[in-house]
């Protein structure tokens, strides 16, 4: 059972690091992320800075490992968030 729950984690954080790819290759890809949504991704930092925190305390590498991953993933897509994103509020608004 305890090789069906490591398989059944492994697979849970290779598609939650999965997730992510897609959103940040098409911002990347374009140069554009007026569409994404900051907030969000500021919130998914700071969750993985606290699923961090977790995985470090009660000794488990490999959710320490996948939250690093998305964490970092998350962090680049804030950044191109910002790079990319509305440069002015008038810019923001015509694109509704």
């Amino acid at each position: 059972m305890e090789t069906l729950a490591a398989w059944a984690g492994a697979a849970a954080g290779a598609l939650s690091v999965a997730a992510f790819v897609p959103q940040a290759w098409r911002i990347w890809r374009r140069r554009s992320a007026g569409d994404v949504s900051l907030a969000m991704y500021v919130t998914l930092v700071v969750a993985s800075l606290l699923w961090i925190f977790y995985a470090w305390s009660i000794g488990s590498a490999p959710l320490l490992f996948t939250n690093i991953v998305i964490g970092s993933i998350a962090v680049l897509i804030a950044c191109l968030r910002v790079r990319h994103g509305p440069k002015s509020k008038e810019e923001a608004g015509s694109r509704k």
